[in-house]
């Protein structure tokens, strides 16, 4: 019996390897946003540290006063480029998760393809075993008469 050799394996294999690149991709998106979102939490909490300072002072100059609330508009402003860029990430990150499952199809049908081929490629091969048997049977009822 002879080996299976399946046609499209150099196009699987090149559609795998594009499946794995764009999982690695989402993948260091995704830490990118777990990142982003760290930092947005760092600034809130800023946000939070500089309310607080204000609120805990009894005596507190103008100019003190001006001071907190230009760093807390400061660190308000950093809170939504932030948030920005993390809906940007996101935004790409779903282009990633569309552009997988298209390639996840295509890998599948790869796979279904071959499948298809190598259960035609068993059966010829049944075929031409049982041909051979069939010779050999009809060659030994020959010299047995």
């Amino acid at each position: 019996m002879s080996k299976f050799i399946y046609k499209f394996e150099s196009i699987k294999k090149i559609k795998e390897t594009l499946e794995k690149k764009i999982r690695k991709e989402i993948s260091l998106l995704e830490n990118d946003i777990e990142g982003m979102n760290q930092k947005l939490n760092d600034v809130l909490s800023e946000i939070q540290n500089t309310r607080h300072t204000l609120s805990n002072k009894k005596n507190v100059k103008a100019s003190e006063l001006q001071f907190l609330n230009d760093v807390e508009h400061l660190l308000e402003i950093d809170a939504g480029k932030i948030k920005n860029e993390i809906a940007r990430l996101e935004q790409l990150r779903e282009k990633k998760m569309d552009e997988l499952l298209e390639k996840s199809k295509q890998h599948k049908m790869f796979e279904t393809l071959e499948d298809k081929y190598q259960e035609d490629f068993i059966s010829v091969q049944n075929q031409l075993e049982q041909k051979d048997i069939d010779e050999m049977a009809v060659t030994k009822y020959i010299r047995e008469d």
